[in-house]
């Protein structure tokens, strides 16, 4: 509480204050001795039947008006420092989770890029990175390494673990450079205790994106189209979204305006889409406030505008004539920077060695005690090898010597293990083109992963790594990879359509208002805008959203799929306490009753029964090995996945046509990054049938009798070949019917042989 005598100084004249002075030096430490035992009291309700205060709380009502700040529930040390202006980082690849607005570092090393909108260069004061740590990161040793534009602008060490903590480097003007600028974070990670791969896992570090990035003097000069751009980082870093405001008032050509802007946006920034929330033109703001608004109005003209909100959200106002199809605006065209994506997978060649570079893959070293590198490549959509004809990885590694006992090289294809490379005996010598031989029927056309999964235990196991100076392990980009003849074939799969997928895919039908509003058909197109591979858009595929109500309208394709192991499948996941208690409840001691009876039934009858029942189940799991039912296996498939989006395609005569279903109350933000990431840096949707877990990843389902279609004549030259495909794709039935003939023709020789030796008789 300020005392009484601030405001009369400020009042009193400096001639005036100058005659007060003797009077207040004698009344001023009288006052002080007053302030130890007299105090103003309190306005309190003093009428009769009033409920009466507690002394608790009227000492705390003192104590905050006599000590205000030393009795807050987070005390905050003054500070003359101004209000930061920031222009957050954004990151360029999708990685399927949207989670607020931290993004996190795992693992011993670690490398993210961000893309870094500075208006104007000499407004920049720093770079600053706020970040967040696992406790069993070890400060001393642990480390991050920040580049502007490949210029190395500062480090920092990782000893924030309760709360984020920002860090400050400073910036030149000549470091950034005006409009888009890339961001490189490098980090460095450390277990405090232990060392070893198990303890690689433990470790990750998040940095705040809203809290994160230039710095800037002041927000003077940034509004317009450079105050849009910030806001739109914002509203990307915090998870807000973007409100589009005035919408209604569109008309008949609602969805026209809207995905013009929705789509130009998402497309030029990258990364995970950003959500668009719909609201009146006329309204509240929310409890979460936009960064970055669109409002259209009724104007005579198309054009656009910049204005700078009352609650400080950067809002771009689109002007449109009532009534007429949007027009092309070109300064909206010009306006938004493109950031660089993530390049497709490149397509390589068959029945030839083709060498790791041609894929896009450098020489990589590994310093971690656990490193997974993986290397995405493509086939053509026309390879199908179901045969036993071999691939041949001939691998160029190289590892230090003496590595720990255990240390091991794991090579995978598609996340099948397909070599075990013991790290020891030939350390310190360079290994080149060793041969790996695996089944080229791993491979499958389109997008196919090639993962190194490196291992070295700690040495000891039980205190901190000692820092790495060398790599344990390099892979080389001379390294070989080659995949064997296929004819022309297809095998139905969703990949195809999937890749090809654009906003004009997206279709609805009259019951898809029941699972999608128009905000998420918005984000969901807005999310397809760009990343679809040329030539399967060309073959027109659709994505039709769907109602769990309206699933009876898929087509099946003869497939059978029961609707209830679809709804149970579109569920969160159990919670482990409940799962455990699931898992346990037939284990429990103590129901004598469920003993006795289990006792009981040991007699010949129930034996007689156990028999019969295993003899059946034995004879319907040979007939499904020999015959595979689709449907049994997809229904028990079904059981065991808990996801919140799933995408369909029974039919193999509709290769181009996908179905999306969506589990109740799911968020189509997480949806729509899932979608993104998969086709730029994750496993994508294959098979007939794929949910999205709650964990981002893809399942997928493939049906184990799909039969392949041949695309080119049959010649000498691929006949070998499209008949083994044909008789591998479903064995029994040519074995069966080879089975016959060998019958019939041993019934005609045993004829022969009778109606001879009757002639001789």
């Amino acid at each position: 509480m300020r005392p009484v005598f601030h405001p009369v100084l400020r009042a009193l004249a400096p001639v005036r204050a100058l005659a007060l002075a003797p009077l207040l030096s004698l009344w001023l430490p009288l006052a002080a001795a007053q302030a130890q035992s007299v105090q103003i009291p309190l306005p309190l309700d003093t009428t009769p039947g009033a409920p009466a205060l507690e002394a608790v709380d009227l000492d705390r009502l003192q104590a905050d008006r006599i000590a205000a700040e030393a009795h807050r529930g987070n005390y905050v040390e003054p500070s003359d420092a101004e209000v930061s202006i920031i222009s957050p980082l954004r990151p360029i690849e999708a990685h399927g989770r949207p989670a607020g607005s931290a993004i996190r570092f795992d693992g011993e090393r670690r490398t993210l890029q961000f893309a870094l909108f500075v208006p104007q260069p000499d407004q920049v004061r720093a770079l600053r990175i706020s970040t967040l740590s696992s406790i069993n990161v070890l400060p001393e040793r642990s480390h991050f390494r920040v580049f502007v534009n490949d210029t190395l602008v500062g480090d920092g060490r990782l000893e924030n673990f309760t709360a984020f903590g920002a860090a400050d480097f400073p910036l030149g003007a000549a470091t950034v450079l005006p409009g888009q600028n890339n961001v490189r974070v490098e980090l460095v990670e450390y277990h405090r205790i232990y060392c070893g791969p198990d303890a690689s896992f433990a470790l990750w570090s998040d940095i705040d994106l809203a809290n994160s990035g230039a710095v800037l003097a002041s927000a003077e000069g940034i509004s317009g189209q450079d105050g849009f751009l910030m806001g739109l980082a914002g509203a990307a870093a915090t998870g807000a979204g973007i409100e589009i405001r005035g919408a209604e008032g569109l008309g008949d050509y609602r969805d026209a305006w809207v995905s013009q802007i929705t789509q130009r946006i998402s497309s030029a920034l990258g990364g995970d889409p950003i959500p668009f929330r719909f609201t009146p033109y006329w309204s509240v703001q929310g409890q979460r406030r936009s960064a970055a608004r669109v409002t259209f109005l009724p104007s005579t003209q198309n054009r656009l505008g910049f204005r700078t909100a009352g609650d400080g959200a950067q809002v771009m106002v689109v002007e449109f004539v009532p009534g007429e199809r949007p027009h092309a605006l070109p300064e909206f065209e010009t306006l938004l920077p493109p950031v660089a994506r993530r390049a497709q997978p490149r397509l390589i060649a068959t029945q030839r060695p083709v060498a790791l570079s041609e894929m896009g893959f450098h020489t990589t070293e590994a310093f971690d005690r656990y490193t997974l590198i993986q290397q995405r490549f493509r086939l053509p959509d026309d390879y199908v090898v179901l045969t036993n004809d071999k691939a041949e990885l001939a691998l160029d590694y190289f590892y230090i010597p003496d590595l720990p006992a255990g240390s091991a090289l794991l090579v995978h294809v598609n996340g099948t293990n397909i070599r075990l490379l013991p790290l020891r005996g030939e350390g310190g010598q360079v290994i080149e083109q060793f041969p790996i031989r695996f089944e080229a029927r791993l491979l499958r056309s389109g997008i196919n992963t090639l993962a190194f999964e490196a291992m070295v235990p700690g040495d000891p196991p039980d205190l901190p790594c000692p820092i790495a100076e060398a790599p344990f392990l390099t892979i080389g980009e001379n390294s070989t990879l080659s995949v064997p003849y296929s004819p022309s074939m297809y095998l139905a799969d969703m990949h195809l359509a999937f890749a090809g997928l654009t906003p004009a895919s997206v279709t609805t039908n009259d019951m898809t208002g029941r699972s999608f509003d128009a905000d998420d058909v918005v984000t969901l197109r807005a999310a397809l805008s760009g990343g679809e591979r040329p030539e399967a858009a060309m073959l027109a595929p659709r994505l039709t959203l769907l109602s769990i109500d309206d699933f009876g309208s898929i087509p099946n394709g003869g497939y059978r799929i029961d609707r209830r192991a679809v709804e149970q499948a579109l569920t969160p996941p159990p919670a482990p306490e409940t799962a455990v208690a699931a898992a346990t409840v037939g284990t429990t001691p103590g129901n004598l009753f469920s003993a006795m009876t289990d006792r009981r039934g040991t007699g010949s009858p129930a034996a007689l029964s156990q028999g019969w029942d295993w003899l059946v189940s034995g004879v319907e799991a040979a007939l499904q090995w020999l015959q595979p039912q689709s449907g049994v296996l997809l229904d028990e498939w079904l059981v065991q996945q808990h996801g919140q989006a799933m995408l369909v395609q029974l039919d193999p005569g509709r290769p181009n046509q996908i179905w999306m279903l969506r589990a109740p109350g799911s968020d189509i933000s997480a949806i729509a990054s899932a979608i993104v990431a998969a086709r730029t840096t994750t496993e994508s949707p294959r098979g007939q049938v794929s949910i999205l877990g709650y964990d981002g990843q893809w399942h997928s389902w493939t049906a184990p009798d799909r039969q392949p279609v041949l695309l080119e004549p049959i010649s000498p030259g691929n006949i070998r070949h499209v008949v083994g495909n044909f008789v591998s794709a479903m064995p029994i039935r040519y074995v069966t019917g080879l089975f016959f003939l060998a019958l019939i023709s041993a019934l005609f020789a045993l004829r022969l042989v009778i109606s001879t030796r009757e002639h001789r008789s």
